[in-house]
């Protein structure tokens, strides 16, 4: 009976001693970038369908069907859009990370000594690699935290969160504005393709039953142009969408981690 006490004992001081190597240095968790694989899985969908589309001719029908060129600048716009996205995917990604490291208590996360409050450096290691993300944070709530102690304030300000949060958030709403602008373009293109239509019928000569199919040709390039511009607008506004979406849900995830930083900031002091 005591043997069996004696290994139970040594199991437990051995999960134990594993659980405190875990926590002096974190493992790192690919959920911590689960928001940029989420972008890599879209960016790879569009890339696929952009190769399908380039070996049916699509772009080169489109190209030269369109007489007012938006779906080019549709296409355009959603490339630059997309690589909006994706580096503030990136620095959400790192940022959370960063953050998590922190709540966790990681010693390899780097901040800057300056900008850590005192009550905070006994959880990071402080060295000169500048400053960071989570450091100007800490640093911003940590004055803020001394500055409401100071007027004798029973609840510190939450002025450095929602500057941060507002902050965050403010490429999400240029995001979303540049959806709501490919969807635009795409009414726009459709209303030049029928203007075309239109001009074509009025300009022309009145159509004698032989003429109808050559009528029916010139028709064709503001047919084309109203579809073209509408399938660029709206593929390119929900693609788009979802990259955004992404970006939204990463920003909320860092959001809600430095309320976490904020409180233990908060309860330390």
């Amino acid at each position: 009976m005591t043997e069996l006490t004696n290994k139970i004992s040594n199991l437990l001081g051995r999960a134990a001693a594993r659980r405190q190597i875990s926590r002096a240095k974190r493992i790192p968790n690919t959920t911590d970038y689960i928001y940029l694989q989420t972008w890599l899985i879209i960016a790879i969908f569009c890339a696929f369908a952009a190769w399908v589309a380039f070996d049916n001719h699509i772009f080169h029908i489109m190209v030269e069907t369109d007489k007012s060129h938006l779906s080019l600048v549709t296409i355009i716009v959603f490339l630059a859009a997309s690589a909006h996205a994706a580096w503030h995917i990136a620095a959400a990604a790192k940022r959370i990370k960063a953050a998590y490291c922190y709540l966790d208590g990681n010693s390899d996360e780097s901040f800057e000594p300056s900008d850590v409050p005192p009550s905070a450096r006994t959880s990071v290691n402080l060295n000169e690699s500048g400053p960071t993300f989570i450091g100007n944070f800490l640093r911003d709530v940590s004055d803020s935290h001394a500055l409401s102690r100071s007027k004798k304030q029973d609840r510190p300000d939450s002025h450095v969160l929602e500057i941060y949060a507002d902050q965050l958030r403010s490429p999400v709403e240029i995001g979303w504005f540049i959806v709501d602008l490919l969807v635009r373009l795409g009414l726009l293109g459709t209303i030049v393709g029928f203007i075309l239509i239109l001009r074509t019928l009025v300009d022309g000569p009145l159509p004698r039953a032989d003429e109808i199919q050559s009528l029916l040709i010139s028709m064709s390039g503001g047919m084309g142009t109203a579809l073209f511009t509408t399938l660029a607008g709206l593929t390119t506004a929900t693609l788009l969408g979802l990259q955004y979406m992404v970006l939204g849900r990463s920003v909320e995830t860092l959001i809600a981690s430095l309320i976490r930083i904020n409180e233990r900031t908060e309860a330390d002091q």
